[in-house]
C-alpha cells in the first residue's frame, strides 16, 4: 500500500506544471526627510539572456528614477512648510520575448497631484535591442486609431486637447494588442489617473528597424 501511495504521489508531482523562473525581482527604496518623502518599487533584472542588455536595462531604470528623485529633492528644498511626497510604482509586462517596464511617478504637494508614466521596452533575446514606440508602430496610423478611440468616449476623453501621440509615450504589447499609457491630465481629467488606450497591434505594426544595433552577447573566455 505504501509503495502504491509513493508512486501515486510521485506521478502527481511530475504532473504539476513547471513555473517559469522570473527574469527580475522587485526592489524597494525609501528616503524620508523633513521636506520630502520618496518611496519607490522598481524591478531589477537578473535573468535576461543577453547580460550586456540586462546591464543596460537596469542602468536605464535607475537613470529614470534618479532623474525623478533629483526633481523631487529640488522641489522639496524650494517648498516652504509643505513636504513633497513621491511614490514610484512599476510593472513588468512580458509578451513572449518582448518585455516592457512601466514606471509611474506620483508626486503630491499639498493639494497638487501629478502622475507621469515612462516605459523601457526591449527584446529578451541574444541579439535583443531596445525599441522605442516609433520603432514598432507607424505613428500616423497610431494617431488615427487613438483619435477613433477618444471620439467613441467623449465623456471620458478630451479629443479637442489631443494633438498627437508623443514619441516617448509609455507603451506595452500583449496578446496582439498595443496599449498606450498616458500621463495624468494628458487626454482626460485627473479622476481617470493615467488612462490607457488599447488598439489592435496589427493595425499599426511596423517591421523591426534594421538600422538598430543589438547589444552584443558577452563572449565566454
Amino acid at each position: 500500500m505504501r509503495i502504491i501511495l509513493l508512486v501515486t504521489t510521485a506521478m502527481m508531482i511530475m504532473a504539476l506544471p513547471v513555473q517559469a523562473q522570473s527574469v527580475y525581482s522587485i526592489q524597494h527604496k525609501d528616503q524620508v526627510r523633513e521636506d520630502y518623502e520618496i518611496h519607490i518599487d522598481f524591478p531589477n533584472f537578473d535573468g535576461l539572456i543577453n547580460k550586456n542588455l540586462e546591464q543596460e536595462v537596469n542602468k536605464g531604470i535607475k537613470k529614470e528614477l534618479e532623474k525623478m528623485m533629483s526633481e523631487v529633492k529640488r522641489a522639496g528644498e524650494e517648498s516652504v512648510g509643505i513636504p513633497v511626497l513621491y511614490y514610484g510604482e512599476s510593472s513588468v509586462v512580458e509578451d513572449k520575448e518582448f518585455i516592457s517596464v512601466i514606471l509611474t511617478s506620483n508626486i503630491t504637494k499639498g493639494d497638487f497631484y501629478e502622475s507621469s508614466v515612462r516605459s523601457i521596452n526591449f527584446e529578451n533575446e541574444e541579439d535583443g535591442i531596445f525599441l522605442k514606440l516609433e520603432d514598432v508602430v507607424h505613428m500616423d496610423k497610431l494617431n488615427k486609431e487613438v483619435e477613433k478611440k477618444l471620439a467613441k468616449d467623449p465623456e471620458t476623453f478630451n479629443l479637442q486637447a489631443f494633438q498627437e501621440v508623443r514619441k516617448d509615450t509609455a507603451y506595452y504589447i500583449q496578446d496582439g494588442k498595443l496599449t498606450l499609457v498616458f500621463d495624468k491630465y494628458e487626454i482626460a481629467s485627473g479622476v481617470y489617473g493615467t488612462p490607457e488606450i488599447t488598439v489592435p497591434y496589427q493595425h499599426v505594426k511596423k517591421d523591426k528597424p534594421l538600422h538598430k544595433k543589438s547589444i552584443p552577447v558577452p563572449k565566454n573566455v
